[in-house]
């Protein structure tokens, strides 16, 4: 692969995450609206479409809210972390199943509305970007292990070839024999 592809597909990884982020912010205002457009036109689905919006809004500032949370609280064996790590088990792939099923809801009852239609073509490609980001990370993941496993193999190529392994005799009780023991030791 040349360094021209390379530094394609490296800047496409790269900002994959802040775009995503972006979008899923963009989706929830959207969706916001169209929700608010849904009930105004006296459908019922429009306020479960706000609900839905602000369900997204959530899961798409997760990540400054853990940020928030890692700069205020500095012990990580704090109670607010156990009930935090609960929100953050809804990971990228989840998100997925999540926002493909809120796009359905907008596909199958679109009273009368175009927006809704948009609404759940930007939920289903926030999903997407969801499930590219799940194959990033897996990726990273195996390419981190592999690493690491390389690097074990070279670690002990330095050991000096002569390692002495003779041993001094035996200790006898004597003093003649402790001070011939104490001269080999010294000889060492």
């Amino acid at each position: 692969m040349s360094t021209y592809q390379y530094t394609k597909c490296a800047c496409f990884w790269e900002y994959l995450v802040p775009f995503t982020r972006f979008w899923g912010v963009f989706t929830s205002v959207i969706l916001c609206g169209v929700g608010v457009d849904v009930a105004f036109h006296h459908h019922a689905v429009g306020i479960y479409v706000i609900i839905g919006a602000v369900v997204v809004f959530f899961c798409e500032v997760t990540w400054a809210v853990t940020l928030f949370l890692q700069v205020c609280l500095r012990n990580e064996y704090s109670p607010v972390y156990r009930c935090w790590d609960v929100v953050l088990w809804l990971d990228c792939w989840k998100k997925t199943l999540l926002y493909v099923a809120l796009s359905v809801l907008l596909f199958i009852h679109p009273h009368q509305l175009w927006l809704s239609s948009v609404a759940g073509v930007m939920l289903v490609l926030l999903a997407s970007l969801y499930l590219l980001l799940t194959c990033k990370n897996r990726f990273e993941t195996k390419d981190l292990l592999l690493q690491s496993r390389e690097d074990s193999y070279d670690r002990f190529e330095d050991m000096p070839e002569v390692i002495d392994d003779s041993l001094p005799g035996p200790i006898h009780d004597s003093l003649s024999d402790s001070l011939v023991d104490q001269d080999v030791i010294l000889e060492m």
